[in-house]
């Protein structure tokens, strides 16, 4: 029983995500544009933030995939694997929620809020995880 409600929460918690990656994608390239045109950046710090974003978005759509994959087949390693991947994309949040050369309010907002997606969906998956590898005893 606790499969089932560990899995359809994980599932419906990646599923959510999914639609705010998008969401969180065109919010974040429109900003950027902003900032671009506003703001004077340091040499090489706009191209920098560039390629880190672009590279959080595609470990975030890696993650997400692999978790539904696994997670709709009752597979623990392409879930182990977005677990995994869950720290490069933490990381790469808190990035753009600490370092980034020019943070706008709206901007820890959405970061907080994909911080606290990460942070149940690892919930969800290592209790998803915990009961696929239980051994199961038929009687």
């Amino acid at each position: 029983m606790a499969n089932i409600n560990s899995s359809l929460a994980y599932e419906i918690l990646l599923y959510l995500n999914s639609f705010y990656l998008l969401m969180f994608f065109v919010c974040e390239v429109a900003m950027g544009i902003l900032k671009a045109i506003n703001v004077t950046y340091p040499e090489n710090a706009l191209v920098t933030e560039g390629g880190i974003f672009l590279a959080l978005c595609l470990v975030e759509v890696v993650r997400i995939f692999l978790g539904r994959r696994g997670n709709l087949a009752s597979k623990k390693l392409p879930v182990f694997l977005s677990v995994v991947l869950t720290i490069p994309s933490a990381i790469g949040v808190c990035y753009f929620l600490i370092y980034q050369t020019y943070i706008l309010r709206l901007e820890y907002i959405w970061c907080a809020v994909m911080l606290m997606f990460h942070a149940l969906e690892l919930g969800f998956a290592i209790l998803f995880i915990l009961t696929v590898c239980k051994n199961q005893q038929y009687e």
